[in-house]
């Protein structure tokens, strides 16, 4: 059993019927009906639930997204050029479930003279569960792996925070997850945040991977390119590619290469499939930035 079937397995068996859990946060005071409703809620910025604040609904979003995502890191992963080096350091900002360090620790799985290890931040403390899962499952498998509860921008702010020592970053979802009236503010922060504490710090690990991994949507795509100017203008040398998955209706004229295979890589369970409606096929947009 892997890391991701572990983790989703163990929130499948510990979900309870929505309505039931006698514990519901939902701002209206009542249960919506349905883990569906609130998570198009949260996705959609509809109204309603504005984060993944229940204990039951984080549960529910483990089983029903977690294996699209690691797909989507695992096709990424697979593209990258790792010829050096042979220890990869992970910096996961709006970490989730981490379901990036599950699509690592797969990719690697048994192979010699590699390490990894992982720092995940988010700062959502319904995930303390999941994480104390995936954890125990990181260190039983060598994995050093830390995950904090805490927001980005006060991660960002800390000059005793030692995000240089990373030279892999990944942001999963984040960017989508900003409130839309916000968005722009924050994206910039974000970026502006990322080049200061990681890439002009002198004792950075050289090169640095930034691999953004989000929705393939204009409202979002364009802030890939907001953080391809924004290192353009602070005079690093990066290099970087951009990969799809489903078929676009248009040519966004962005330079993605489309994926050949939007496939699902697990074969999921019949029961969670059913019972949390799973999202199935892989359907992000992809940004990787190599910087030297």
């Amino acid at each position: 059993m892997n890391m991701l079937e572990a983790a989703a397995g163990y929130c499948a068996a510990t979900f309870q019927p929505c309505g039931s859990c006698g514990q519901c946060t939902h701002p209206s005071g009542r249960c919506s009906g349905s883990c569906r409703v609130c998570s198009e809620e949260v996705n959609y910025h509809r109204g309603g639930r504005a984060d993944y604040d229940c204990q039951n609904f984080m549960y529910y979003y483990m089983c029903r997204y977690a294996w699209k995502y690691c797909s989507e890191i695992l096709y990424a992963v697979e593209e990258i050029d790792f010829s050096r080096p042979a220890t990869y350091t992970i910096l996961s900002l709006g970490c989730g479930g981490a379901p990036d360090l599950m699509a690592f620790a797969l990719h690697f799985d048994e192979k010699d003279g590699t390490n990894i290890s992982y720092m995940g931040y988010d700062a959502n403390p319904y995930w303390n569960i999941i994480h104390a899962l995936v954890y125990g499952y990181a260190q039983a498998h060598g994995i050093a792996t830390k995950f904090f509860i805490k927001n980005i921008f006060d991660i960002l702010a800390d000059d005793k925070t030692e995000l240089y020592s990373s030279n892999i970053v990944i942001l999963q979802y984040l960017i989508s997850h900003f409130p839309p009236e916000k968005r722009y503010e924050l994206a910039g922060m974000l970026f502006d945040g990322l080049i200061r504490k990681v890439l002009k710090h002198p004792s950075r690990v050289s090169p640095t991977l930034f691999l953004l991994n989000d929705i393939d949507h204009a409202d979002v795509r364009k802030y890939y390119d907001l953080f391809l100017e924004k290192l353009a203008k602070s005079d690093c040398s990066f290099s970087s590619m951009r990969r799809h998955f489903k078929e676009r209706e248009n040519d966004y004229g962005d330079g993605s290469v489309q994926y050949a295979s939007c496939n699902n890589r697990f074969s999921i369970p019949e029961t969670i499939k059913n019972d949390f409606d799973c999202a199935i096929k892989c359907s992000s947009a992809q940004l990787f930035v190599k910087v030297e």
